[in-house]
């Protein structure tokens, strides 16, 4: 457990990889150059904002454990993004992702990416984790619209319950 935040190394880079997403989100970063770039800028400096965000978010880049998991967790999102994306508007049938707030939206690929591709990490723990950043960065209606979506796609992507 980190003293800064209270929360695993794991969960972390869950919030770093986040944040990255967001980034890349924003700056519109479509080929792979300009994608690798702004990853590389955000796990090394914090975004500019308010100090006491700063400093949080300097604690994350700051800690070469939780950077390797938001590295990893990159990894496993980047290349599945379109079938990431398509797999939530299957299981999300009044929204689209292009009307989700943006965390949450990030938030759930982070989700669907890690029940696709890391099975040794149990659904549970995706779906609170998911919960607890959307809780933690997004608006009061985002854990529950998150639960909700994060559940579905645990239902699909691992039906078994594993």
């Amino acid at each position: 457990m980190s003293e800064s935040s209270g929360t695993s190394t794991r969960g972390q880079g869950r919030e770093l990889a986040l944040a990255v997403m967001c980034a890349l989100e924003s700056a519109d970063a479509e080929d792979e150059a300009a994608r690798a770039e702004t990853i590389a800028l955000v796990l090394q400096r914090p975004p500019s904002g308010d100090e006491a965000g700063e400093s949080a978010f300097a604690d994350l880049v700051a800690s070469p454990a939780s950077r390797r998991f938001a590295e990893t967790l990159l990894g496993l999102w980047t290349p599945r993004r379109a079938e990431v994306d398509a797999l939530i508007g299957k299981v999300s049938r009044r929204w689209r992702l292009s009307r989700m707030d943006q965390v949450d939206r990030n938030v759930v690929r982070l989700a669907a990416a890690e029940l696709a591709a890391r099975l040794e990490t149990p659904r549970g723990v995706v779906i609170a984790e998911a919960v607890r950043l959307a809780r933690r960065y997004g608006t009061e209606k985002s854990a529950p619209f998150v639960n909700g979506l994060v559940e579905s796609l645990a239902k699909e992507l691992r039906p078994d319950g594993g």
